[in-house]
Formats: C-alpha cells, structure tokens, sequence
C-alpha cells in the first residue's frame, strides 16, 4: 500500500469537530474530513461547469483534496476554539511539509500553500467553496434534525457567501 494512501485514509476518520460540537451526531453520522473534501469537489466542479468560470479545474481539485492534509497530524479545530491563526498554521504545514517530502511529492506542499496565502482566483474560490459546503452540509443536518436553529446560525454567513460569490462569477 501506498505510503499517501495510508496517510489520506486517516481523513476518513477524522470527524468535523464542528459538527460534533453541535451535537449532530445525535440524530446524524457526522461527516469526515474526506466526505467533506468530496462534497467541496463535487460542489466546486458544477459551479464552474455552469457558470463557465475561467478556473484551472485541475488546480482547483487538487487544492480541494490538499486542503485538509494538514489535520492529519494535527487534528480538526474551529475557531470556537481560539487557537491562533499562526500556531494552527504551523502545525498543518509542518504535516503537509512531511506528508509532500515521504510521499515524493512537493505540489502537495505549493499547492495547500497557495490555498493557504488565498492569493490566487483559484485559491479565493476553493476557499469559498470550503465555506459554502459548510452551509449547505447545516441545511442537511437541520432537515435530518428539524432542528432549524442549526441552519439559522449559517444563514447570515451563507447570504455573505451568496454575494461573495455572485462578485466573484461578475468579475
């Protein structure tokens, strides 16, 4: 088996915290890392196929599935849990630096970089995309519960989503 591949199954194991902090996982099985990465490409591929957007698709998905590398090592966090910015950086990239070196594979490392500084167009959309997922993965979770408090937090945060990415489609 691949030295990646061992590496990479640990994100099906990894539970989003953000979920079990708000108790989904008592009316749902709450999603992994990877189930998230796969929605998030999934998602990102039928933005760009109709909007037409002038994207490196190849980029895109591969920023997508480097995206999470670094939790694991380093593990699942939300900012509910105040861990500076710079300290949860550092973690994820000192594992995306070890997973690209073992694996004889140093785009992994430039490409969750360039996720990470959010510089690029593909960058920027990945991680709006990341966001986006969150939102509709809440409107999921709140009709398995009926628990419409769990979407209502997300919904202010999807409607900036909403504009962010109707600007992003415009320009």
């Amino acid at each position: 088996m691949s030295k990646l591949y061992t590496e990479i199954y640990k994100l099906k194991t990894i539970l989003r915290k953000g979920w079990l902090m708000r108790n989904v996982g008592d009316y749902a099985r709450v999603e992994s890392d990877a189930e998230h990465t796969f929605s998030m490409a999934i998602l990102a591929l039928e933005i760009i196929t109709k909007e037409s957007l002038k994207l490196n698709q190849e980029k895109v998905l591969k920023m997508i599935l480097f995206h999470e590398l670094g939790e694991i090592d380093y593990g699942d966090h939300t900012p509910h849990e105040h861990i500076p910015s710079v300290v949860k950086h550092e973690n994820e990239q000192k594992c995306v630096e070890r997973l690209a070196k073992e694996c004889g594979m140093p785009e992994i490392l430039s490409i969750w970089q360039e996720y990470e500084e959010g510089k690029t167009m593909e960058a920027q959309f990945v991680k709006k995309i990341d966001k986006l997922d969150a939102v509709m993965q809440s409107k999921v979770y709140s009709n398995i519960s009926g628990n419409q408090d769990l979407f209502d937090e997300f919904k202010t945060n999807s409607l900036k989503i909403a504009d962010e990415f109707k600007k992003y489609v415009e320009d």
